[in-house]
């Protein structure tokens, strides 16, 4: 056998070898997006299974809980906005 050959020969079967692998990966992939789309009860939203599941702690919800805007802040961030979308349309600036 020529050494041409015998090289080709081995690309081949490293080549098979790389693509067994990378279809496995493809195929966890794939099994992960599938996992997607959980709907969360509480809030309708969707989320990845395994990463909500793994991050949602007590800590974590009581932290959530706690990050509701009073009608006060509410009021007071609206104005500021007002004002920025005031101020952008006398300067003639466009958001596209």
């Amino acid at each position: 056998m020529s050494d041409t050959k015998r090289l080709l020969e081995l690309a081949l079967k490293g080549l098979a070898t790389e693509r067994v692998r990378i279809n496995e990966e493809i195929a966890e992939i794939e099994s992960q997006i599938n996992r997607i789309g959980r709907p969360l009860a509480r809030r309708g939203r969707t989320l990845v299974a395994s990463v909500s599941e793994k991050s949602t702690t007590k800590a974590a919800k009581a932290t959530r809980k706690g990050r509701r805007l009073s009608a006060a802040a509410r009021k007071k961030l609206s104005e500021i906005a007002k004002r920025r979308w005031i101020a952008s349309k006398k300067a003639g600036k466009t958001t596209l």
